[in-house]
Parts: C-alpha cells; sequence; structure tokens
C-alpha cells in the first residue's frame, strides 16, 4: 500500500496519525514556533506512559519522508480525519 504524506490543512484537532516507527498520535492544535514564526502542529501520543504529554513538532517534519530497509516513506501518516 502506498501512502502520502499529509498536506498542511490536513490537520485538524483530533486527527489521528501513525508515525514510520508504529507510534499512535493524535492532534491536538497548530500553534506558531515563537523563534520562527513557522507553523507548528501540537499532538499526543495515545498509548505509553506519556499520554499527559503534549509534543510540538514544525510541520515540515509531518510532511517528510524518512529512508527505511523498506525505502522512503512518509514520518507520519493520517489513520482518520478529524
Amino acid at each position: 500500500m502506498i501512502f502520502q504524506a499529509p498536506g498542511a490543512g490536513q490537520f485538524k484537532p483530533g486527527t489521528r496519525l501513525r508515525h514510520y516507527k508504529g507510534g499512535l498520535y493524535v492532534v491536538v492544535g497548530t500553534c506558531l514556533i515563537e523563534a520562527t514564526l513557522k507553523p507548528g502542529i501540537l499532538y499526543q501520543p495515545q498509548q505509553g506512559d506519556m499520554q499527559h504529554v503534549t509534543w510540538m513538532r514544525p510541520i515540515s517534519d509531518f510532511q517528510e519522508t524518512v529512508v527505511t530497509a523498506d525505502g522512503k516513506v512518509p514520518r507520519f501518516v493520517i489513520l482518520d480525519p478529524a
């Protein structure tokens, strides 16, 4: 199955994502990174002991591809849009 990296407009609160390493996350919202004024995504893990922690990454990280043993894959894929 071929997946495409998510586009910028797809990161609505409640959107569920899968990281290429298998982790599941939910989008909390969007933000501006103060130091750069670039857009960011706020998200929380859906498993493990850090579910109460909100993380932030630049939106560009969500649109990147990474090289794995299986070739290039998106860093994150959307499981179900909010």
